[in-house]
């Protein structure tokens, strides 16, 4: 058996949890249970705690696991795109807000998660794609010390090349001519009195690549070296990750889903590529 809860963090944020009973009677309560929180994935763009929904069979769904894995799953929400991570690169719009989302639901879990029968000293957060790159950065912080045990990072790394925006100045002043908004000391003022939607609107992915700029480079809307949350590169923070177990794994296809934009005659069996 397998019983969901929804949980309200705050205005627009909530986090599912679902914990398996297997074995027990309606009168019992497992604790001490294993606990795995997913990140999903999209690019940093897009993305839910739920995932797609095909033939009311949610991608994301956290059930299956649970009830299989004598395990507790928590799915969370955390802000994408232009809301998620646009920065100024600077104090005023340092960025970095939907890594700062899955660290508030990471701590929740970690404080709470015992009345709902987790172990909160076995917890292991896992992601896939912008996820795992998500999960990887949260190995890094400095900020999680002590709040889970292990961590998974399926198909991104905080190592990636699309994974961290190194000018994201250059980017939020392209943003900023798009909503109308100066690109001076005012820029991150403005942003924060345009409306949402448009401002999320103007932080969409450009579709146009080729093979000598590839699409994963239009990925701008991605963390940040804000010197807080990752107050270095990546590759220098891996000393606050020593205490963690960690897993990364890739796919034989990973990346084809770009790379099928970049060179379209891969996906044309009759045509040569010639690359």
């Amino acid at each position: 058996m397998v019983e969901g809860e929804n949980i309200r963090l705050g205005f627009r944020r909530h986090m599912d949890i679902f914990r398996g009973f297997p074995l027990l009677t309606f009168l019992e309560v497992s604790t001490g249970l294993p606990v795995m929180v997913w990140l999903y994935g999209g690019g940093f763009l897009a993305g839910g705690s739920m995932g797609a929904n095909f033939l009311d069979n949610y991608l994301y769904s956290g059930q299956e696991i649970a009830d299989r894995g004598n395990v507790i799953i928590v799915t969370l929400g955390y802000r994408v795109g232009t809301l998620g991570f646009l920065s100024t690169g600077d104090s005023s719009l340092p960025g970095n807000y939907g890594l700062w989302d899955q660290h508030a639901a990471i701590a929740w879990v970690n404080r709470n998660i015992r009345s709902f029968g987790g172990d909160p000293d076995n917890i292991t957060i896992f992601g896939e794609s912008a996820g795992g790159a998500s999960v990887s950065f949260q190995t890094l912080t400095p900020h999680n010390k002590g709040l889970f045990k292990r961590a998974i990072s399926q198909s991104g790394v905080a190592l990636c090349s699309w994974a961290v925006n190194e000018n994201p100045r250059k980017f939020a002043e392209e943003i900023a001519l798009k909503v109308n908004c100066p690109t001076d000391d005012t820029m991150a003022a403005c942003f924060k009195m345009t409306d949402p939607a448009l401002l999320t609107l103007a932080g969409s992915l450009s579709l146009s690549s080729s093979p000598d700029h590839p699409l994963v480079e239009n990925v701008a809307l991605s963390p940040v070296i804000d010197g807080d949350f990752l107050p270095d590169e990546p590759y220098n923070l891996f000393h606050n990750a020593a205490d963690i177990d960690y897993i990364a794994g890739v796919n034989d296809m990973d990346g084809h889903v770009f790379t099928g934009l970049d060179v379209p005659s891969i996906n044309a069996p009759l045509i040569d590529t010639s690359v």
